[in-house]
């Protein structure tokens, strides 16, 4: 069963979230492990990529933009849907994906800002009603 682990942000700043993302996103990269980020749209999409490019000078995260696994590149990003089954799916979307459970894993990263406390709170019932195991994890 998927593990969905949510990480509440201890900031209101609304590039808290993305920038905890990168960080988060490098640290499993350099675990060896597999990332989907599902983006909320497309400005965010974009975002992340530019982020993940500038992150830090001297480190490199190969990712590319692709609605499918790609063998070569261990970390991808998209928004809508996603033909992958494995690995770590990194929700920044508002809404569940309805095909999370398809992965290892799901990270929730929440910041105390609305709308997305509410909208993060909403996805927690949702995994939550469903039985999924839910790890809180506060970030100060």
């Amino acid at each position: 069963m998927t593990q969905v682990d949510f990480y509440l942000l201890d900031k209101n700043a609304p590039m808290a979230r993305l920038q905890f993302a990168v960080k988060f996103i490098e640290k499993l990269f350099r675990a060896g492990m597999t990332v989907h980020v599902n983006a909320a749209d497309q400005a965010m999409l974009r975002q992340l990529d530019e982020l993940l490019w500038i992150a830090r000078d001297a480190s490199f995260v190969p990712h590319e933009i692709s609605e499918q696994p790609l063998e070569h590149c261990p970390v991808t990003l998209n928004m809508g849907n996603f033909s992958g089954h494995d690995g770590i799916l990194l929700n920044l979307a508002a809404e569940v994906p309805d095909w999370f459970s398809r992965f290892e894993r799901v990270v929730e990263i929440i910041n105390r800002q609305d709308p997305d406390v509410t909208a993060g709170r909403e996805r927690y019932r949702f995994y939550k009603d469903r039985g999924y195991p839910l790890v809180n994890h506060t970030i100060g």
